[in-house]
């Protein structure tokens, strides 16, 4: 079959014993309006994973490395793993703060654990750090900005998955050397006017601050600060 390149000294190989993973979801949803000014929800969820599919260890033709593109590489594969649960909460609110403005704010907050090969638990990597998103918009007429701020929370080397934990090329370096996931904040502006009946010009910036991040578990670099500008016309 296919090999896949994993990471640095590591290759991703197909599992031709992988089985579907089930979800079982149980969720409990609130939802509030004060006046005419603000709007209040909130949602607590539960999700059971069973044969949760997870990247571990794994052996080719009763190998566990091979020489993969002139490196010895481990090999690893998408197995499932025994269950997985992730329980969290998400919150939100939108608040007409004058006219013309209003601020609107969503935050979620999960955790979650998986269950070894050796029947051990670990903190589970479908689990993000909290993080959320916080906007104030201005809008009048056929005129609307938006300034927004995104941002996640930290994770320690202690709360990172079993799976996580040697991907140094990934994360951050703590004091101590050990891999953990930063906290970050961006800032992003945005526009539109429509100008005319059809023609709707957009743009902003995003990133305003230029701050370097990477996302939770991403191998890529989030974007740093870029500007758009777009012009759309209906025919």
């Amino acid at each position: 079959g296919k090999i896949f390149d994993s990471e640095p000294g590591a290759v991703l190989v197909p599992n031709p014993d992988l089985r579907p993973e089930y979800a079982y979801n149980a969720e409990v949803n609130f939802n509030k309006t004060f006046g005419s000014k603000l709007k209040t929800d909130f949602t607590a969820f539960y999700t059971l994973l069973d044969q949760a599919m997870v990247r571990r260890p794994f052996q080719l033709n009763g190998q566990q490395e091979i020489v993969y593109d002139g490196e010895l590489s481990n090999v690893l594969a998408i197995q499932n793993a025994a269950f997985a649960q992730i329980h969290g909460i998400q919150a939100g609110l939108e608040y007409q703060i004058a006219h013309h403005w209003s601020i609107t704010s969503r935050y979620n907050l999960q955790k979650g654990v998986e269950e070894l090969d050796d029947e051990s638990r670990s903190p589970s990597r479908h689990a993000a750090p909290a993080f959320g998103l916080t906007r104030i918009t201005f809008q009048k007429l056929k005129f609307r900005a938006d300034l927004s701020s995104s941002y996640s929370a930290k994770r320690d080397f202690e709360e990172m998955p079993q799976e996580e934990k040697d991907k140094t090329f990934i994360y951050a370096r703590d004091e101590n050397g050990n891999s953990y996931s930063p906290s970050w904040m961006v800032f992003n502006f945005q526009f539109s006017y429509q100008f005319l009946e059809k023609i709707t010009v957009s743009g902003g910036v995003e990133n305003i601050s230029d701050r370097q991040y990477r996302p939770y578990s991403s191998g890529i670099v989030a974007p740093g600060r870029n500007f758009t500008l777009t012009l759309k016309a209906d025919f």
